[in-house]
């Protein structure tokens, strides 16, 4: 009788153990990475419950040794004007909002579609101005504006910020990945450059002028340096700049500050939470062109 011999296979180990593992470690890693986004703003809420003495303690603790809910009461009661910081705060963002995704909107149309001497001369010198700093035309601004007579005023705050290098930026980039065939298209039916521009081209753009939308109301709602050059009456405050006033040079109310911080982020977190697949809808559209 012949002998039978059996070879030992080595067995290897599974393919989907390995992707399992390696789908673990990804979400471990994106748990603790969210964690450490989170802290400030954990440590905030946490804050904005405890006094001023301990908030300002060391080493600091996380929970309150006791809960003080009535520093709510007090920033409402202190400041009479926060509810009337939380509307201009709204207001100047979504005009500001509303009028930079137009007007880079059209820039962007125009430099993605229409051919013009000197196009790519003025896209550069565009995207030359985003290495200038702020702190660099704060000055000529403020004259501009000053002899218009606007200091002191919601244009003031509006008119400076109605287009930017950045959302031109987007905006032109995004619009170059639309196929220029359904434009043709529209052109033979009879269609306008403006009637290609708002029928055909916007509604395609609409990731793209939703991102630069969230990104404008942040930058806006966020903004402290120029409204505090230019605003000088209390009524007409933003958010941020209602919210320095908690704290005066002798005496640091940094639990107040930490209040009003709550209602400046939550709305923001709220804006992204809801919009974040047309950020990634935008960023992965103009990234792959």
């Amino acid at each position: 009788m012949a002998a039978i011999t059996v070879d030992k296979v080595t067995q290897q180990p599974s393919p989907r153990g390995a992707i399992v593992a390696k789908q673990v470690g990804l979400y471990v890693a994106m748990t603790l990475f969210g964690l450490i986004m989170l802290g400030p703003f954990i440590l905030a809420i946490f804050g904005a419950f405890k006094s001023s003495v301990e908030v300002n303690s060391y080493p600091p603790t996380l929970l309150p040794q006791i809960w003080h809910p009535e520093n709510f009461v007090d920033v409402a009661r202190l400041f009479p004007q926060f509810p009337r910081w939380f509307v201009n705060s709204i207001g100047l963002s979504a005009t500001v909002t509303v009028l930079n995704v137009f007007f880079c909107a059209l820039a962007g149309y125009a430099f993605a579609r229409l051919n013009f001497p000197g196009r790519t001369v003025l896209f550069l010198a565009v995207l030359a101005t985003l290495m200038i700093p702020l702190q660099v035309t704060l000055i000529p601004k403020f004259i501009i504006l000053k002899q218009l007579g606007l200091i002191d005023t919601y244009p003031a705050v509006i008119l400076p910020n109605i287009s930017t290098a950045a959302g031109i930026f987007l905006m032109t980039q995004f619009m170059k990945a639309i196929p220029h065939e359904l434009e043709e298209a529209a052109v033979i039916d009879g269609a306008s450059k403006w009637t290609v521009f708002t029928r055909v081209v916007l509604p395609l753009s609409v990731p793209a002028m939703t991102t630069l939308a969230i990104f404008s109301f942040q930058g806006q709602w966020n903004d402290f340096l120029w409204p505090l050059v230019v605003l000088n009456d209390p009524t007409l405050f933003t958010l941020p700049l209602g919210i320095a006033g908690f704290s005066t040079e002798h005496i640091a109310n940094t639990n107040w500050v930490l209040v009003g911080s709550i209602f400046t982020t939550l709305p923001m977190v709220f804006l992204v939470f809801f919009f974040q697949r047309y950020i990634i809808k935008s960023v992965a559209t103009t990234g792959g062109k």
